[in-house]
Parts: structure tokens; C-alpha cells; sequence
């Protein structure tokens, strides 16, 4: 928008006057709205910066439309007049939208309201140098002559679409009242302006409903960001009950997921009405390219607003959680001025350069360049910078190419030299998509997790454009998930633990029970005979057996929760612990309690863990649990089995310990992490659990009378010479010698 002040028309691109008429006016295009079709007029469609109505200053003042004031520059508000705010573009049902865009674009704004609400047909154009005249719809009409219009409060949807709709299917892919791409509130017959009211703003001082619509947080656009955050929330609807709004519990959900990830990121896994992928400004007129389907460029839509099924792109927002975007992918001519700042150029500015560059450019089609090649991109930069001298807005001429995160500019010897882009054009989170809901059923996550975590999923794995024209020409992609944060080899190590690790662990320990099982039936017990000799020596103290009653009850307590993490299992939780929070919770409290009690334990039995030459041979006979014969094998107060069990125990606690903390800690972590640490946790998990199973069967049924150890800590002596026979030699004979 061009200054009020200026001093040379080269600072002037689109003045007001402009603004409200710009937009296309072939005849098939004629309909769509320019920049300030959209806008119900009132404020800056009728007063100047100064306050004043532009029609009746510029009639006392016609000189101002030879002035270099961006009000008035080359204007005609005296014989278009002015555009009033326009109640009926929202309140009236069948208001004519395209009609009042016809009367803007040819410069009939006082015209356009009479015309688009049908009180009368308007006759003429100011922009052909006619007068327009008006002749009324006399039946609607009173013979008092005042009218009488079925206006609706609140506004009708249909009125809000006349311009969210084109404008949103271009941003976002976004329509309503749209079978193919439905939004489950609008099925269940909400309108615009149930989420959007007019609201009462303390903020502002407004006491009363004064159209001041609530929003919500848009990325892109700077517009009311004093309203931002005053729409009610998916949180606020849903918890409360909103307006009969189902109440979810999201038990199979991981309460980290909620709360990581925004409700769009599941309830709107997909859109059906193609959006822009790019545009370009080569030409000096903005060419929007639709949405592209990589796997079939030719089935790629021909336009915007055309049904097309495609994902969204994954970015995180301003409130720290991931939602879904489309980032239209774009390109930008600047001019970097002595003030350091990069000044977009005016299109006039890029298609005079284009007019001397189209030539030596041989593009395959005029109308879309697609400038990719660093020959091109110099030879575009080459003739920018010799048609903008002696423009009288900027202080130095070095124009700049802005294109995938890539900065072009030529040095002074005239060579291109690129950059990474680290300026405002590069910045950009993309356009927010908050609408098209899809029901619960078709939400990510309905079908479990491999809705995102599989390898065919979007989420991760789906390719997302960042660059419309690389190097050759053609689109680049990049891996969705590389872009919110899991880098591939992170992915694939996630994908072993969904696909491979969770669906086979319960079959692997069910394998390890069975050979548990067979080796019982096979061999037996160690066939000793300590029931007829009483306990006499203490062989755990009370310390110890609290010790190992604490890792014990924390384990298995871990070893639930963890199993219905693991698989998800909302029945279980239901039954046992209610909700998602609550177990997770109590598997952190469980965790924190077993570290404890291991780090006791290491100090309690640490020494005794230390291996010694006999262990050779324990190990060497295989403890006597294999051959199916009966040998005495030598052990100190642990044997080499259990040494090995401690030690791998202890290593297994502080490896779990450790991802464990970090995992508490998880929505501050960045997502490869995440991955890495939760495939790590779950890994050494399963063979911790294995562990210890095969230490309970070693520890009950593989040894009779061993359990008795727990309850009062005594065994026998002959049991002490029997499992323990070194320990035995230098304790017991020892006070026997003595």
C-alpha cells in the first residue's frame, strides 16, 4: 500500500483507490473478488488517513489526484464515491457477492451494495466514463418507500463463504457445505458464526456485541492480533460440552501425544479441495500453482478449488504444539537499501526485468517461467539491477532472489552468489488449517498407532514439497517427519520398535516360558532334600529382603503399566487404573522407587557380585540346569549366574533409569529424541522382562525351598553347602574349626 506522503511515484505502488479495484476483469473471472472485495467497507474504503471522506475532499481538492498523496494518486473518488460499510454482505441471505465485485472492479463503489443486495440494477460504469444510474426493485419496497429486507442474524454461512471460501481453498484447502470435503461440524449443523461470534472484548473497552469477531492464532496473518486466542478452543468445546460437543476421553491416546500435539493434527489427517502449492512473481503478476500429486504429476489438479485429495504439511505453532499447515512455497524479488532492510519489489519493478530478460530466460512457457537455473537466476538479477537504476526509492540497487530457503544476489564483479536465507520471506510457519474436521473414526490414531507410526503413514513418512522448482526443473521433496524433527535413521529405529518390537515381544517371552517349561519337565528340580533340616543361618538379612521386596513390587508395577503403554491395551487400563495420567503417573513413582532400591542393593550385594576363578567353572557346567544329570557346582554367596543377572540387572536399571527420566521430561525434548529414547526404553525393556523371568523359574521352581529366602531370610546348612559350597568352606567350617 503506497505511503501518504511520497516523493516520487516510483515509491507508489497500489494506492487505496487501487486496492478496492484491483482484481481480474476478463469476463469469466469478472465474479471472483479483487483486494477490497473482500472487505465490507467503512474505515479506509471510506476515510482518508486525515479522517476525511474521500469523495467530498477530492471534489473540493481535485489537484490531490495529480499529488504524490497515496490517498488520492491518479484516484476518482469523486465520481466512484466511496465504499460504506455494507451490512448486507453479511446479513442478507442471496446477497449477490460476484455483482458487488463487477460494480468495484469498474469503479461503481457507492453502487456496488444496491447492485449485489438486488434493491436495484445498476446501469453504467465510472470506469468507461459513464454515470451510473439506478433503477430500483420497487417490490421490495413499502408504498412509504421504505424497504423491507429478511435480514439474518447471526450471519448465514453461506454470506461468510463469499469470501473465506475462495480465499481459504486457496490458503487452505478449506470449504464448507462440501460433500467431498465435509467438516464434522458442519454436518452437525453449526454455522461460521457459532465458533466466530461477536464478542464482548474487555481487552478493548467494548461492553456490547460491536463486531468484533473471535479468531483464533493465525501464523501468517498480523490482522487483530489483539482478538487473537478469543475463539473458544477444541479444548474449551469439548470439555465443557459446548453446544452439545461429545466429551472425549482419549484413554488410547499417550497423554504426551495431546500434549505435543494439537487436536488438527489428528482430526484433520486429510483435505479434498486442492489448495496452492506455490507461486511465483517472475512475470510480474502472481501465478498460484495447485497442489501437486508427486507420485502422478499428471493427475495433479489444474487449478485451485478443485477436489483433490492431499495431507497436510506439519509445522509447530505458536502455542508449542504441532498442527497442520500448508506452506505455500513461493519466491521474491527484493532490494536490499542501505538501511539493511530487503524491500519487496513492485510487480511493475520484476515484469519491466522480466521484459528484458524474457529472451535470453528461452522459457518453455512465457506465462510461467519457473526460473530454477543459476544461468537464469543471474540473468534475472542481471536485468533487475540495470532497470531499477534511477529509481528514486532506494539508496543502492542490489536485487535480491528469494527461493527455498536459498538467497541469490550478485556480487560486484557481476557473479551470482548464493546464501541461505535468513530473511522475513524466509520465516514463514505456513497458513494454519483448522477446519474440514474429520469424525473420530477417520482421525489419526482410530486404527491404533501405526495410523502415524507405519511406514506407509504420512505423518513420517509422507513427502512434502519445499521447493516447487529445484535444480532440474522439477519439485523437491523432503520426508514429512524430517521436518517437524525425526531425522530418517531416527524414523527407521522407531519403525523397529513398531513393527517389529511391539507386535513380537509377547511371542518372544511366551517362547522363553515354553523353553522355561521344557527345561523343568525335561530336567526338574535340583533334587536336594532341605525340609527335614530346619533353617538356623540367616542368609538375608532384613535390610536385604526389604531391599529386594522394594525392586520386586516397583518392578512388577512397572512391568503392568509398562505392558499397557507397550501395547495400548485401554481395556486394562480401564480396569486397573482408570486413566492414561494416572498410570503414567504411577509408572514414574514406580520407576523413581526401583532406582532407589537398586542403587541400595548394589551397595548391599556388590561386593558379592564380584567374579573369582571358580566361577569358570560354575559357568563351564553350565550352573548343572543343563545335561540332565545332577553335578555340584562351586559358588561364593552368588553364584556366576546370579552375578551375571545382577550386573546385567544393574545395567538394564540404569539404561531404563536413565531414558526413563529424560522421558518425563519429553515435550521439551526435540522429537528424535523422543524416538530414540522411547525405542531404547522399550527395547531394553523386554529383555529386562525376559531377565527376570528366567530368574523367578531359577529362583522357585528350578530350585525348591530357594523362595523361602523372602519371608524369613534362613536357610539350612545343608542348602548353603549345596548351592553355595566356596561361601560354605570359608564361613561355616571356619566357625566349625574354631
Amino acid at each position: 500500500m503506497a505511503k501518504k506522503k511520497n516523493k516520487s511515484p516510483d515509491e507508489i505502488d497500489v494506492t487505496v483507490f487501487e486496492w478496492v479495484s484491483l482484481g481480474p476483469r476478463s469476463p469469466e473471472l469478472i465474479g471472483k473478488p479483487g483486494c477490497g472485495g473482500c472487505h465490507p467497507g467503512g474505515g479506509g474504503l471510506e476515510f482518508d488517513r486525515d479522517g476525511i471522506r474521500y469523495d467530498k475532499r477530492l471534489r473540493k481538492h481535485p489537484e490531490l489526484a495529480q499529488s504524490l498523496d497515496g490517498d488520492y494518486y491518479k484516484s476518482h473518488w469523486d465520481k466512484s464515491g466511496v465504499v460504506e460499510a455494507d451490512c448486507l454482505i453479511c446479513h442478507l441471505p442471496g446477497y449477490n457477492f460476484k455483482e458487488r465485485n463487477k460494480q468495484l472492479k469498474n469503479w461503481n463503489f457507492k453502487w456496488a451494495s444496491t447492485a449485489a443486495s438486488g434493491i436495484g440494477q445498476v446501469v453504467g460504469f465510472v470506469r468507461n466514463g459513464e454515470t451510473p444510474k439506478v433503477v430500483y426493485n420497487k417490490r421490495l419496497f413499502n408504498d412509504d418507500g421504505k424497504i423491507v429486507l429478511d435480514l439474518a442474524y447471526p450471519p448465514p454461512s453461506e454470506n461468510c463463504n463469499f469470501c473465506h471460501g475462495i480465499a481459504d481453498a486457496k490458503k487452505r484447502g478449506f470449504s464448507w457445505n462440501d460433500r467431498k470435503n465435509h467438516d464434522v461440524h458442519n454436518t452437525r449443523g453449526l454455522s461460521c458464526a457459532d465458533c466466530h461470534p461477536a464478542i464482548e472484548n474487555k481487552k478493548l473497552g467494548i461492553k456490547k456485541i460491536n463486531h468484533q469477531f473471535a479468531k483464533g492464532d493465525e501464523n501468517v496473518s498480523t490482522v487483530r492480533d489483539d482478538l487473537d486466542n478469543t475463539i473458544m478452543t477444541c479444548k474449551d468445546c469439548h470439555s465443557k460440552g459446548y453446544m452439545g460437543a461429545p466429551r472425549p476421553t482419549h484413554l488410547s491416546i499417550r497423554p504426551n501425544h495431546l500434549e505435543k500435539l494439537s487436536c488438527e493434527f489428528c482430526h484433520i489427517p486429510q483435505l479434498h479441495v486442492a489448495a496452492a502449492e506455490g507461486f511465483d512473481i517472475t512475470t510480474g503478476k502472481m501465478t498460484y500453482y495447485p497442489k501437486l500429486n508427486l507420485a502422478n504429476p499428471k493427475e495433479s489438479p489444474k487449478k485451485i478449488g478443485q477436489y483433490f485429495d492431499w495431507y497436510p504439511r506439519y509445522s509447530e505453532t505458536k502455542h508449542g504444539t504441532i498442527g497442520p499447515v500448508n506452506q505455500i512455497i513461493g519466491v521474491m524479488y527484493t532490494n536490499l537499501d542501505k538501511d539493511g532492510i530487503y524491500y519487496p519489489l513492485f510487480a511493475r519493478e520484476i515484469k519491466k526485468a522480466y521484459s528484458k530478460a524474457k529472451k535470453k530466460l528461452k522459457p518453455k512457457n512465457p506465462a510461467k517461467p519457473a526460473i530454477h537455473t543459476p544461468e537464469q537466476i543471474k540473468t534475472m538479477l542481471t536485468a533487475l539491477k540495470e532497470t531499477l537504476k534511477g529509481n528514486a526509492r532506494f539508496q543502492q540497487i542490489k536485487p535480491h532472489f528469494h527461493k527455498a530457503g536459498k538467497l541469490y544476489h550478485l556480487n560486484d564483479e557481476g557473479e551470482l552468489v548464493v546464501e541461505k536465507d535468513n530473511t522475513w520471506f524466509a520465516k514463514s510457519e505456513g497458513f494454519n488449517i483448522n477446519h474440514n474436521v474429520a469424525p473420530a473414526g477417520l482421525a489419526l490414531g482410530a486404527n491404533g498407532c501405526t495410523d502415524c507410526h507405519s511406514n506407509k503413514s504420512h505423518v513420517f513418512k509422507g513427502q512434502i514439497v519445499v521447493d516447487l522448482f529445484g535444480p532440474k526443473g522439477k519439485p523437491v521433496t523432503i520426508s514429512s517427519g524430517r521436518l517437524f524433527g525425526c531425522k530418517p535413521w531416527i524414523f527407521a529405529l522407531n519403525q523397529f520398535h513398531q513393527l517389529y518390537l511391539t507386535p513380537y515381544v509377547s511371542i518372544v517371552l511366551l517362547l522363553i516360558v515354553f523353553a522355561l517349561v521344557l527345561h523343568y519337565t525335561g530336567q526338574g528340580p535340583k533334587i536336594a532334600d532341605f525340609y527335614n533340616e530346619p533353617p538356623t543361618i540367616t542368609w538375608f538379612t532384613l535390610k536385604e529382603r526389604w531391599t529386594h521386596l522394594f525392586r520386586m513390587i516397583s518392578f512388577l508395577i512397572l512391568a503392568f503399566t509398562g505392558y499397557i503403554f507397550f501395547y495400548n491395551n485401554i481395556t486394562l487400563l480401564k480396569l486397573s487404573i482408570g486413566t492414561p495420567e494416572k498410570a503414567v503417573v504411577l509408572h514414574w513413582v514406580s520407576g523413581i522407587v526401583f532406582l532407589l532400591a537398586s542403587i541400595v542393593s548394589i551397595i548391599l550385594w556388590g561386593k558379592d557380585a564380584r567374579f573369582v576363578s571358580y566361577d569358570k567353572e560354575w559357568l563351564a557346567k553350565k550352573g548343572g540346569y543343563i545335561g540332565g544329570k545332577e553335578v555340584d557346582v562351586p559358588a561364593g554367596r552368588m553364584n556366576a549366574g546370579q552375578k551375571i543377572f545382577f550386573w546385567l540387572t544393574t545395567l538394564l536399571t540404569f539404561i531404563m533409569g536413565a531414558t526413563g527420566i529424560l522421558l518425563i521430561f519429553k515435550a521439551k525434548l526435540p522429537l528424535s529424541w523422543n524416538c530414540l529414547l522411547s525405542t531404547i526404553h522399550g527395547f531394553f525393556a523386554v529383555v529386562f522382562v525376559a531377565s527376570v523371568i528366567a530368574h523367578a523359574y531359577l529362583a522357585t521352581l528350578a530350585n525348591p525351598g530357594t523362595w523361602r529366602i523372602l519371608v524369613d531370610g534362613k536357610v539350612s546348612k545343608s542348602w548353603i553347602k549345596k548351592h553355595h559350597s566356596e561361601w560354605y568352606k570359608e564361613h561355616i567350617n571356619e566357625k566349625l574349626e574354631n
